[in-house]
């Protein structure tokens, strides 16, 4: 995936959430585009209201190191 594709897709996420899974097997939910963003070569996670990722305040997921990107089902419009 390209960093211009991923970078849509966060702009999207509050909408169209997904998941990236990483190799060594762990994933994560982006779900919000405040807490995510593409650097030179690297997708930065970030923990906020309702979205923690767990262990530190932010998590670095190489792009070598992203096996695969899974759309989620699209989140409910509030009634």
């Amino acid at each position: 995936m390209k960093a211009d594709e991923l970078r849509a897709m966060i702009r999207q996420s509050d909408r169209k959430p997904f998941r990236v899974c990483v190799d060594d097997g762990k994933t994560y939910v982006i779900s919000h585009p405040d807490f995510a963003f593409v650097a030179d070569g690297a997708l930065i996670l970030a923990n906020g209201p309702g979205h923690n990722l767990g262990g530190p305040g932010f998590i670095i997921c190489y792009f070598e190191r992203i096996s695969s990107i899974e759309q989620l089902k699209r989140k409910a419009k509030a009634a």
